[in-house]
């Protein structure tokens, strides 16, 4: 149990279920023309988000992270983060979460293929900009 009061389980149930939310909103945003910039337009706020909140409810900074497309087959991909927090005492933690099975049919020609050579597409995601912290900041005052 960490001293938030929340187990590493409890978390990653969390950040999965988190992430299954992200996918879903994602999937009404899909085109069969997805690139990889297209992906990273999409996925970018939303994983700033997570990194925010993730913030907010643990008091841990945001160190890095990847996004990461794996190939499961011609047909489906998955995709998942990883991210490293830091608390005040210098300890690391990881936080990730997986979806499932997507459809390859959402992706563009050219990412299937790189998808099925590489098996394995990932972004480096970097600490959310000053202005998606401005607008997290807004959102979560509103909220209260």
């Amino acid at each position: 149990m960490g001293k938030d009061g929340i187990s590493v389980g409890e978390a990653i149930t969390v950040g999965r279920e988190v992430l299954m939310n992200m996918i879903n909103e994602i999937m009404e945003e899909l085109r069969p023309t997805m690139t990889l910039e297209d992906l990273q337009r999409v996925y970018s706020p939303k994983l700033d988000k997570i990194i925010l909140d993730e913030e907010d409810a643990s008091n841990r900074k945001y160190i890095g992270g990847e996004f990461n497309l794996d190939y499961v087959s011609d047909k489906f991909y998955t995709c998942g983060y990883k991210f490293f927090f830091q608390d005040e005492q210098q300890k690391i933690f990881k936080v990730e979460a997986k979806s499932r099975e997507l459809t390859t049919s959402n992706l563009s020609p050219k990412v299937r293929e790189q998808l099925k050579t590489d098996k394995n597409i990932k972004f480096e995601i970097p600490e959310p900009s000053e202005t998606a912290r401005n607008k997290h900041n807004r959102e979560t005052f509103l909220e209260k």
